[in-house]
């Protein structure tokens, strides 16, 4: 069968009603579905990092799955530099690499880091790989443990083996599936690190449950709950868009003197306030404190967080 390319794709992956249903056993012997991707509509930018976020079970891992090639969608099209992933398998397959937590566990632990990198090269049809392999482990810092069994690596280290071996090929698309799961705070910084500068160029779709990784390292974020895109925007637009307000902390001897403000919640000496027009509260703080002779301790106002955010978007889902 021919290979058909989208001629000049305006994306480098076009997302269209993708939907993915499971049988699955419910009450011992009865079958229920379960829909992990329903009708998801996205388009992702070259060089943009796309976070996916969500609770667990909530679709990343079967939508990164059938992007891969994996697994076969039940409706919709999707599309990798403008090449079909049920269609054109093999011109998917030489455009993407796949970082999933899962994946070190297909390591031979007896092999060396190296050997590892070397085998799954040669699965790829890389038949002289040993300049790319050196390449990628100088790049990970893996040299002085290029030699050592996989058994005796780190889950730090194995989580670089796995990313090192997901750019044997150097494809322009990057899949991480929780990429900092588990792993201790240096080799966290060391990956950030890498993708934020040694892989600028690349096409990300970054899945994770963790808030703070993705809103950092993210130009554009969607929420997933229940195989559906709950919200979805840069971190910004979010935290503008769907939060209409800031809050006011108030730390005072007198909290109770502020009960009388709408939007206020007393919690021992603090008083939270949620402020729509903020100059009009601070105003009205200022003639409480004057009137009822009130000392201030602290006052701060903060910005929403995405966990708020998101937390707001599923409980709305």
């Amino acid at each position: 069968m021919a290979i058909i390319r989208s001629e000049k794709p305006n994306f480098m992956i076009e997302i269209e009603n993708l939907t993915k249903s499971f049988n699955r056993k419910k009450k011992k012997s009865k079958l229920g579905k379960i829909t992990a991707v329903g009708h998801v509509n996205l388009t992702i930018k070259k060089g943009e990092i796309f976070g996916l976020i969500g609770p667990n079970g909530a679709g990343k891992t079967t939508m990164l799955k059938i992007l891969s090639t994996l697994i076969i969608p039940d409706e919709g099209t999707a599309t990798i530099d403008g090449f079909n992933v049920v269609k054109d398998v093999d011109a998917v397959k030489t455009r993407i690499g796949l970082l999933a937590g899962e994946f070190v566990r297909s390591f031979y632990w007896r092999l060396s880091g190296r050997q590892n990198l070397k085998f799954f090269a040669n699965l790829r049809g890389m038949w002289h790989p040993d300049g790319r392999i050196s390449e990628l482990i100088e790049l990970f810092n893996l040299k002085n443990h290029e030699d050592e069994l996989v058994m005796k690596y780190s889950t730090g280290m194995k989580h670089k083996l796995a990313l090192a071996t997901g750019l044997l090929h150097d494809p322009p698309v990057l899949f991480l599936d929780e990429p900092l799961t588990g792993i201790d705070p240096v080799t966290t910084y060391e990956i950030k690190d890498l993708i934020k500068n040694e892989f600028k160029d690349k096409t990300i779709i970054w899945a994770s449950h963790n808030l703070y990784e993705v809103e950092e390292m993210c130009d554009r974020i969607a929420l997933f709950n229940h195989g559906k895109v709950v919200l979805k925007g840069t971190p910004d637009s979010l935290k503008k868009d769907c939060w209409d307000h800031i809050k006011v902390m108030v730390t005072s001897d007198k909290p109770y003197a502020f009960s009388s403000l709408q939007n206020a919640e007393i919690k021992d000496n603090v008083v939270e306030i949620k402020a729509y027009d903020v100059k009009k509260t601070f105003l009205t703080i200022a003639e409480i404190v004057q009137e009822k002779n009130v000392e201030i301790l602290n006052i701060q106002t903060l910005k929403p967080t995405l966990e708020e955010i998101f937390r707001k978007g599923i409980e709305n889902d």
